[in-house]
């Protein structure tokens, strides 16, 4: 297979993901085999994250010691105490900023902010993610956390067509094409929804500030939301990427996310120590249409092929491809999508399920934050 050329539609689903590479290095179904994995070296391979076939396979170098800043966040811990470190990650957008379409997210995100104390951090109450008739249901302020925010934002939604005021949700503006049906689908996981932008081509390493008003921000730490003894006992999905959080950016440092203080939605500064976890930037691919009503979109055959830096192409399977149930929960030339709008599936789960927790109870801003200045001048203080 020749570099950075699509591989054609006509391949099978099947191909493994990423192709093994000539020396035969290991390579693992998802995330979880390679978190179980002992004395590795060199170079590892997955398949996918949840499930072999799910499009978010990558390429890890091994290393006996964690590595400092966002290489360090996002490294896979192994069963001996060595990480797994990402390699061949896209460093880039795909695309340019549509305009109207970031000005009428931002305008829609605005609203649920406009909402104040009507909503509040709650992972326990249902969403109009959840297939409820929230006002019906429940009395205000209602349950929304990080994910399910930028989700609904993301969907076209804004908050006065929502269930929160309305009978039904409907999209009215600019969405995201995620060819679910947004009810039954567990991509409103924060590290779900990076692992969807990942597998389609939208997502890159942040690692030069390149990310702009209406991207979508994504934060990373080791162990996050302090879970990593339930995802080793198999009792929690994995976190791709080790993804805790999700933001939108407005421009002039300034984040529009749910953070669990104050009111269910806020607008905040990027603070230093929320700065240092910033992983992952994902540009959305906007569209006019309808959308997301609960059938794949596109071929059913397509395949994405992701070049990585070495020169590997990593084949990831087409839409119908969907991650396995859990009990728990770039350079423009370096993505080419072979079929026309096509979006991998997501597999459903329970309703009422959420998989986020507020940031402040598991990152400690302030802690941090007087740890790491402890050796530093009071005027570099926060």
């Amino acid at each position: 297979m020749s570099t950075g050329v699509a591989v054609t539609a006509t391949l099978a689903v099947a191909a493994a993901l990423p192709a093994a590479p000539a020396q035969a290095a290991p390579q693992f179904d998802t995330t979880a085999d390679l978190m179980s994995a002992s004395s590795l070296s060199g170079t590892v391979y997955t398949a996918g994250d949840e499930a072999a076939d799910d499009g978010a396979g990558m390429r890890f170098t091994v290393t006996n010691t964690l590595p400092d800043g966002i290489e360090g966040n996002i490294a896979v811990p192994l069963a001996d105490n060595t990480w797994a470190v990402p390699q061949g990650l896209p460093t880039s957008p795909t695309r340019n900023a549509d305009s109207a379409a970031v000005e009428d997210l931002l305008t829609r995100a605005q609203t649920f902010y406009d909402a104040g104390g009507q909503l509040i951090w709650d992972s326990s109450r249902p969403t109009p993610l959840t297939g409820t008739v929230v006002h019906s249901s429940t009395s205000a302020p209602y349950g929304v956390t990080c994910s399910t925010f930028v989700s609904m934002v993301l969907l076209g939604w804004d908050y006065q067509h929502t269930t929160y005021v309305s009978n039904e949700n409907t999209q009215v503006g600019y969405a995201v094409d995620f060819g679910v049906d947004p009810t039954t689908s567990k991509i409103w996981r924060a590290n779900n929804l990076a692992s969807w932008f990942y597998a389609n081509g939208d997502l890159w390493l942040e690692t030069n500030g390149n990310y702009q008003r209406g991207d979508i921000l994504f934060f990373s730490a080791q162990d996050p939301e302090g879970r990593i003894d339930q995802v080793r006992a198999g009792t929690e999905a994995t976190y791709f990427g080790n993804v805790y959080h999700a933001a939108i950016y407005m421009g002039d440092g300034k984040l529009i996310h749910s953070t669990g203080t104050g009111d269910g939605v806020n607008i905040t500064d990027l603070n230093p120590v929320l700065e240092a976890d910033l992983s992952f930037v994902a540009r959305p691919n906007f569209t006019a249409e309808a959308a997301n009503t609960g059938g794949s979109t596109g071929s059913t055959s397509g395949s994405t092929t992701r070049t990585s830096e070495d020169g590997q192409s990593t084949v990831a399977a087409g839409d119908d491809a969907a991650p396995s149930t859990t009990t728990g929960n770039e350079q423009q030339n370096s993505t080419q999508v072979t079929n026309s709008g096509g979006v991998r599936a997501v597999t459903s789960v329970p309703p009422n399920r959420h998989f986020s927790r507020p940031i402040e109870d598991n990152r400690s801003w302030k802690s941090r934050r007087m740890a790491s200045s402890a050796s530093t001048s009071p005027a570099n203080a926060e």
